[in-house]
């Protein structure tokens, strides 16, 4: 049931960043005027985040020592942002851009799924 739980929340993640964030952050920075090779570059890492983000679900789907080391990106992901948000705006960047919280979410629910108790 857990890991329909985790592979769950992984597609509603794809799925904000696909649509919401490609309205909110994707189609204002492709609307910038950005040197092409930061355009580029910014344009590519968003279409990579949105493939890993969709195999994410497979693999959360799945389970097993793949979907551990997922969660592990994920983690690091979800500390990514604190980071950032907290430098860019103070504790009030976590409000910003809070994508931390559910990726920090689904990477707990992998955590408690690989633990060893759960099997």
């Amino acid at each position: 049931m857990l890991r329909m739980i985790v592979a769950a929340l992984a597609a509603l993640t794809a799925l904000i960043h696909v649509f919401l964030g490609g309205r909110d952050a994707l189609a204002p920075m492709l609307a910038a005027e950005l040197a092409p090779e930061v355009e580029g570059a910014m344009h590519a890492c968003w279409h990579m985040v949105t493939f890993l983000l969709i195999w994410s679900v497979v693999v959360f789907w799945q389970s097993g020592k793949p979907a551990f080391h997922f969660a592990v990106l994920w983690l690091a992901s979800a500390v990514v942002f604190v980071f950032v948000g907290i430098v860019q705006s103070g504790f009030g960047g976590l409000i910003v851009n809070p994508q931390w919280t559910i990726l920090g979410l689904t990477c707990t629910g992998i955590a408690k799924q690989s633990h060893p108790a759960a099997r």
